[in-house]
């Protein structure tokens, strides 16, 4: 502790996960094939802070995760149908840095803003081919599914002095992800491209219903943009077929809600 605001931090951890047989697999083959339990070393270097008479926080925090024997929900196709194995593709090491930011400038008026960077990797992976089916070795020529480089959020809300009807709130959130796969094996059905959602609300909050309670009354909408993205796909090779599923495209609606006292 550095100030009476401020406060930096070194943390080290380890953690397990447990070990066990792939109940739900596919063929006999994988089933009798269990998975070893996996360890992970976590070190954390972070500050967490208050400024400006607590008008503004900031925390952030640099890591670096050694995972060993790291479980991996692997891809399996075959004439008996597909299915989702865990099995231990080796060592990886995931390292990177985190930052929010929450500011409240004037009154009524509420900032917010995120950022991460994630530098993800197998250090060791030997894997089974979802297209042949065949044990190889894919150190170093492969990506870890659902980690995307670059992540931030941007948001402002502004809340107006009460009226005598209610209390006029306005919201807006941006929000920025990165490209990912959805296997570790690279094929065309597997990455997906950055994308950038918008959100907005508004709302009309604590109107008056009598003694009983209040309603609140919001217009809102998702995707603003209309941004078409997906978020799973998988190509199922010896079976001669891809799935892919969406994200939700442009969405609006209106919310009446009845708040009890």
């Amino acid at each position: 502790r550095f100030t009476d605001d401020a406060n930096v931090y070194l943390k080290y951890s380890t953690g397990y996960n447990a070990g066990g047989f792939n109940a739900r697999a596919g063929t006999v083959e994988d089933f009798q094939t269990p998975f070893d339990e996996e360890e992970v070393e976590v070190w954390e270097l972070g500050l967490k802070s208050e400024w400006w008479d607590n008008r503004v926080r900031i925390n952030a925090a640099i890591f670096h995760n050694d995972y060993t024997d790291i479980q991996v929900a692997q891809f399996a196709a075959g004439a008996g149908g597909a299915s989702s194995n865990i099995v231990n593709a080796g060592q990886a090491t995931y390292q990177g840095f985190e930052m929010e930011l929450t500011a409240a400038p004037t009154d009524g008026l509420l900032l917010n803003a995120s950022y991460g960077y994630l530098d993800a990797e197998y250090d060791e992976y030997v894997q089974r081919n979802p297209t042949t089916n065949e044990l190889e070795d894919i150190s170093g020529r492969t990506e870890v599914a659902y980690a995307p480089e670059q992540t931030w959020t941007l948001g402002a809300q502004y809340v107006f002095d009460p009226f005598s009807f209610g209390q006029l709130s306005m919201r807006a959130d941006v929000s920025y992800f990165d490209e990912i796969v959805f296997h570790p094996y690279q094929n065309d059905h597997t990455p997906t491209d950055d994308r950038t959602l918008l959100d907005a609300r508004i709302s009309l909050n604590d109107i008056g219903a009598g003694e009983g309670g209040s309603f609140r009354v919001s217009l809102w909408g998702k995707n603003l943009t209309d941004e078409e993205y997906r978020l799973f796909g998988i190509d199922f090779g010896t079976l001669g077929f891809s799935n892919a599923v969406f994200g939700a495209p442009r969405t609006y609606g209106v919310d009446l809600v009845y708040n009890f006292e």
